[in-house]
């Protein structure tokens, strides 16, 4: 078996190593989120060229590896190449009965929060900004911009965890930052 197939082989084990059908938004989360290996787009196109490719059968947006994992290893430490998923080799054993329907991207749209003036955690997040900006001496709306570029970027992050990340940018000791929220 070459490295090419070797390495599909390896990814496909891992993505469907509980056994059942997956989305493709789950095999995106698998390959960008929880290994890491590359980000959504390219996770994302990674799934569309496997599919193409014979690799993973779509059936009605259930995908499925359409060749043998049982046994397959992975080395502890070891990553696929990107390109290798992005341009994989055609599996040889798959005949494709009609041509793939392509994955649509799906826009995760996450509502926005609104924090009421009343809500304690508005008092303590304004609270932690202006410790922070006095701390590292950077204005204010520099560290609300700053936060709210991290929340865009990591998606599933809260405000709070923005500001922290921020501290720890800054060099703050987060000991600090505890106690201003006890202040």
């Amino acid at each position: 078996m070459s490295a090419e197939i070797e390495d599909i082989k390896r990814v496909l084990t891992i993505c469907f190593r509980m056994g059942g059908k997956q989305t493709a938004d789950d095999l995106e989360r698998i390959l960008s989120f929880d290994m890491g290996w590359m980000d959504t787009e390219t996770a994302h196109d990674a799934i569309k060229a496997l599919i193409f490719a014979g690799w993973i059968k779509d059936e009605d947006g259930f995908l499925s590896p359409n060749c043998e994992i049982k046994g397959i290893r992975a080395p502890l430490g070891w990553q696929p190449r990107p390109s290798r998923l992005t341009d994989p080799l055609v599996n040889e054993n798959h005949h494709p009965e009609q041509p793939p329907e392509p994955i649509k991207a799906q826009p995760v749209i996450l509502p926005e929060t609104e924090i009421s003036e009343s809500d304690p955690r508005a008092r303590i997040e304004k609270r932690l900004t202006k410790f922070i900006s006095k701390q590292a001496g950077i204005d204010s709306e520099e560290i609300i911009r700053r936060a709210e570029r991290k929340m865009k970027a990591l998606r599933y992050c809260t405000m709070w965890l923005a500001l922290c990340l921020i501290s720890r940018e800054q060099d703050l000791e987060m000991n600090s930052i505890i106690d201003s929220f006890a202040a």
